[in-house]
């Protein structure tokens, strides 16, 4: 039998040959020629990725270190060659994929993305055309195809594996010691404020790494009982001032801003002028989100939980990962403990960003997504326009004899935007914008947000006769995807919208700019309600602190807390249990049927066009006729058969969101 010779440092210094030191320096210049590849391709420029190099060397350089690291890991395997070209295309696909990302929002590539692509496949066709998501298709089959063939000739190495261990040690031992240097001397950011100009400063080997590796928030230094003890200490001094409190109304619109805010430009009509008449009249001010040109679900974290985004992980959609499989602690649990009923409202599908789950850990009694909506009007797009959002709220409101939390999410004025002139689609002139394509999406964009500036003025009014009183919060949830510049905004910036607190009651005017994550908390305090742990924090620090290390920290450690921690806050236990979420405001139900040689139908109330007739659990094709009619042509009815209406979902029928009490025929309807 061969014996296997012993590991040995003499050993490994004879195979430094001149072959393994080559195949190694042509590692080494192969990892700065991806790196400078990704570079350019990030910037979409050959020129600002050579200029990179040159002017942040340094980060230049330990990107470098990081594409080496994962290349020297095919030393350890036999099929070498194969392996290292696998490395060397995943870094230039996830490059690729950046850039193409970039035509479509101004945030670049992180590993999050990869974890919704299961959402994105809900959208993905309004940002591809047919022909093209077909072309992207077969070019991914053909991918797939030719690394299997490449790996089934691929030429097999007996590697030196005490060698081959010792270079990949001695790589990841040199990252490991720059990680740390370039970390404390600040030549590296350890927090992405702003993920375009982290991405820019920092390069992306690193920043798409650190977003793979960096999920929720580390355990804060000094967490412990008497830490947390000491901070909600600090909450006593807030007054019990609560009076007979309102009806709350959150109104989160879609890519909304003062689009009069951009320079050099001049528009046909002034595309927002309703918001412009609020803000003159009611409280307002600058709203800071924590994206740019996307990112509508960690706006909408935010003002839910009253947490910052900037203590999570690097791209992270909390959406995606933790308020999926948990509850959080939120604005709506603290409102019901105040007494209201909680409800939610989007007039897109369900399923996208999973809300479909998290608004029940969130909270929430009630979600009416599209699935649930009539008489829906779609822009050229396909988004749903936001005037069903009206009589939505106003449901919600009538519901309960109880007062009301009404979050509502809008979708018209979503990208992607068209960067020529669509047939038959109304616009708003743009004078001053030089690049036609850009243009063309602008006049498309700016009428969109005229509209839903339109939805903002109709509900208004319609709630301005309304009997209880009511307070509705307007915000935008982040800029449009033009790539906008700070030096193209007059007022704010790029992370930046506006928001206005209106109600149909007197209260008084005060301006203010806040944070996304402590809107709720200010809203909240303008009327008495202090309910909520974190909401109570906000609140007792005021709004002016958030800069303040202390005042971060403190945040930080209760965030860990209710999220991942003891739960030190609330005794040792979760602080809230998950809703039985019921999908829209009114029940559908099945209230008879009927058949004939033609086929059933089924009677009931408050169907829509994604009710789908269930037989012994499997779906039928269904006709919509009206809110009480679905037929089912060609489909018999025997005893005993079992029959539901099911909600299933807009972008996928599979899916069933809910579906009516099971109906079973009886012998005399055979």
């Amino acid at each position: 039998m061969k014996m296997k010779r012993p590991f040995s440092l003499r050993r490994v210094g004879k195979e430094w040959n001149r072959e393994n030191i080559l195949r190694f320096l042509g590692y080494i210049l192969a990892a700065f020629v991806i790196n400078l590849a990704l570079e350019c391709l990030s910037r979409r420029s050959f020129g600002d990725g050579l200029h990179y190099m040159v002017t942040r060397p340094w980060q230049f350089f330990y990107n470098s270190l990081i594409i080496l690291f994962t290349l020297s890991l095919s030393l350890l395997f036999r099929k070498r060659s194969f392996c290292f070209l696998l490395f060397a295309a995943v870094w230039i696909g996830l490059g690729l994929a950046n850039c193409i990302l970039l035509g479509f929002r101004a945030t670049p590539l992180t590993a999050p993305d990869i974890w919704l692509l299961s959402s994105v496949r809900d959208i993905i066709e309004i940002y591809m055309s047919q022909p093209v998501l077909i072309l992207l298709m077969l070019g991914i089959a053909a991918l797939i195809g030719v690394i299997v063939l490449l790996w089934l000739r691929a030429k097999k190495t007996r590697p030196s594996y005490y060698f081959a261990a010792v270079q990949v040690l001695l790589c990841g031992v040199i990252l490991a010691g720059f990680t740390v240097a370039f970390l404390r001397s600040g030549t590296l950011a350890s927090h992405f404020p702003n993920l375009p100009d982290a991405y820019d400063s920092n390069g992306f080997a690193y920043c798409f790494s650190a977003s793979a590796v960096t999920q929720g928030i580390s355990e804060p230094n000094g967490y412990s009982q008497e830490a947390i003890d000491v901070l909600l200490s600090e909450q006593d001094d807030l007054p019990d001032d609560r009076v007979r409190t309102p009806n709350f109304i959150f109104v989160q619109l879609e890519s909304f801003f003062d689009a009069n805010y951009l320079k050099d430009l001049t528009y046909g009509e002034n595309p927002v002028p309703n918001f412009e008449r609020l803000k003159e009249t009611c409280s307002s001010g600058l709203f800071y989100v924590p994206s740019i040109g996307a990112g509508t679900a960690n706006t909408e974290f935010e003002v839910l939980s009253g947490m910052n985004l900037d203590h999570f992980g690097v791209g992270e959609y909390p959406y995606k990962t933790v308020v999926k499989n948990r509850t959080c602690e939120s604005m709506a649990y603290a409102l019901q403990s105040a007494g209201y009923s909680t409800h939610a409202i989007h007039n897109n599908n369900a399923t996208f960003y999973s809300r479909d789950r998290v608004y029940a850990n969130f909270g929430f009694e009630t979600f009416t997504s599209l699935e649930y909506m009539h008489d829906v009007e779609r822009n050229p797009l396909g988004w749903a326009k936001d005037f069903v959002l009206t009589e939505e709220i106003l449901k919600a409101l009538r519901s309960t004899e109880d007062r009301d939390l009404v979050f509502t999410v809008s979708v018209q004025p979503h990208g992607k935007y068209p960067t020529a002139p669509l047939e038959g689609a109304r616009t708003i002139r743009v004078t001053g914008e030089e690049a036609e394509s850009r243009r063309a999406g602008l006049e498309y964009y700016l009428y969109q947000l005229k509209q839903t500036d339109a939805f903002v003025a109709r509900l208004v009014r319609r709630l301005s006769t309304f009997s209880e009183p009511t307070v509705v919060v307007f915000y935008g949830d982040h800029l449009p995807s033009f790539g906008i510049t700070q030096d193209e905004l007059s007022c704010g910036t790029v992370q930046s919208t506006e928001y206005v607190i209106w109600t149909n009651f007197h209260a008084k005017k005060t301006d203010r700019d806040v944070q996304a994550y402590q809107l709720a908390a200010m809203v909240l305090d303008r009327f008495g309600v202090h309910d909520g742990t974190i909401l109570r924090y906000d609140q007792s620090h005021g709004y002016d602190e958030t800069g303040s290390e202390t005042f971060q920290n403190g945040l930080c450690m209760l965030e860990y807390d209710m999220l991942y921690g003891k739960h030190y806050a609330t005794g040792g236990e979760m602080a809230v249990q998950p809703m039985e979420l019921q999908f829209g405001v009114d029940k559908i139900m099945l209230t008879g049927v009927s058949s004939s040689d033609a086929g059933l139908t089924v009677h009931g109330t408050n169907f829509t066009p994604y009710s789908v007739i269930l037989v012994d659990g499997e779906q039928v094709p269904t006709e919509y006729i009206d809110e009480q009619t679905a037929p089912a042509a060609d489909t018999l009815l025997s005893p005993g058969e079992v029959l539901a209406v099911a909600q299933v979902s807009a972008t996928d029928t599979l899916k069933i969101l809910s579906q009516t009490p099971d109906w079973i025929v009886p012998a005399e309807e055979s």
